[in-house]
């Protein structure tokens, strides 16, 4: 976020820290798509896992075994582990009809409802210049009409809460992720280096 937009929202009485925050909360700052499972099953696992599928079902074997390497395995493989600063989720693919930048009109949504409680307007014209710098007012207005019934259902104020409690409970880690780009729950993944100052806290 450059200097102009931070003055801008502190003019607002906004914090551009808890902006970015939930800006990386929906991955879109700082958020990457990885392979959810690492391993492929080699030659000799399929293997085992034919004998065992024979020894379980007898004739009717080879139903299952479809089963299992094409649905199961395939299915697997196209799952995906989104990783954004301050969350990790596996994911599915893509359906056909999945919201195209969904997460950043959950961004969108968050913020104006932000911007609404510190200031009581919406600040759409900050809130474009925040996403789509290029684009006209009148361009991102459009934009967020064609898709506000995507949330008609969501509690606002519920999801605000939770990203302000969020916020206020881990300030300094989350001021510290903003400023590193080390996600938020890295002390805490398997092959993360742990120190003993982390152990003793």
């Amino acid at each position: 976020m450059d200097d102009t937009l931070r003055k801008e929202i502190e003019g607002i009485k906004a914090n551009p820290h808890f902006v970015e925050l939930v800006m990386a909360w929906h991955g879109v700052i700082g958020g990457t798509d990885v392979d959810f499972t690492a391993e492929k099953e080699s030659a000799a696992y399929q293997k085992k896992i034919k004998r065992w599928t024979q020894r379980d079902w007898g004739t009717k074997w080879q139903f299952y075994w479809k089963v299992i390497s094409n649905e199961c395995w395939k299915a697997r493989r196209q799952i995906v582990l989104q990783k954004n600063l301050f969350k990790m989720e596996p994911r599915g693919p893509n359906p056909n009809h999945r919201r195209r930048d969904e997460a950043l009109w959950n961004a969108v949504f968050d913020l104006r409802n932000y911007f609404e409680k510190v200031s009581g307007r919406p600040h759409m014209g900050l809130l474009g210049r925040l996403f789509f710098p290029k684009a006209l007012e009148v361009t991102f207005n459009g934009e967020w009409h064609d898709r506000k019934d995507w949330f008609k259902s969501e509690k606002g104020d519920e999801r605000l809460e939770t990203l302000e409690l969020f916020y206020t409970h881990n300030r300094a880690r989350i001021l510290e992720t903003l400023q590193t780009r080390i996600p938020f729950y890295a002390k805490w993944e398997s092959l993360s280096p742990i120190s003993p100052s982390d152990v003793s806290h």
